[in-house]
């Protein structure tokens, strides 16, 4: 037997294989609020509220449930079509330190953004899922855009 004492911690959490460490009922306080945010956000820059879609939004549990830190966009793509999503969207995932007032904090940073602010206040989306994931202090956000008669090239 081999014993190894160290107060080493790995820098990037195992990412789940199963991707299933937050059900889809987790949160959903918090996912309300970053979708109430949101399209607080859309309707202040004279863009339509978004309704949900429960495929986008378990489409985007599936992609913070891996933890990501960046864009993973052929994953992201099979997520949304693993879902039953048919078309393409726009994504933002965002992460940060602590999990105190995470919907303001993940929509902050996608206003911050100009490129996120762009995908979030896009007029072509008609529906929207978000999703976070909190492990061992961190916050990981995602929001997917969906976008109908585009395609999702990685399906």
């Amino acid at each position: 037997m081999t014993l190894t004492i160290g107060s080493a911690t790995p820098t990037t959490p195992e990412i789940p294989s199963d991707g299933d460490n937050t059900s889809l009922t987790d949160n959903l306080e918090i996912r309300q609020e970053i979708i109430r945010l949101i399209n607080q956000t859309r309707k202040a820059n004279g863009v339509s509220k978004l309704p949900v879609n429960e495929v986008l939004m378990n489409a985007a549990q599936a992609c913070s449930n891996r933890w990501y830190t960046w864009h993973h966009s052929p994953e992201e793509s099979k997520a949304a079509v693993d879902a039953g999503y048919p078309y393409g969207f726009g994504d933002n995932l965002t992460v940060f330190t602590g999990t105190a007032n995470a919907a303001q904090h993940a929509v902050d940073n996608w206003i911050n953004s100009p490129g996120h602010f762009q995908t979030m206040i896009d007029p072509r989306c008609d529906c929207i899922g978000v999703s976070m994931a909190q492990y061992s202090g961190i916050t990981y956000c995602c929001m997917f855009g969906g976008i109908p008669n585009s395609v999702n090239f990685y399906a």
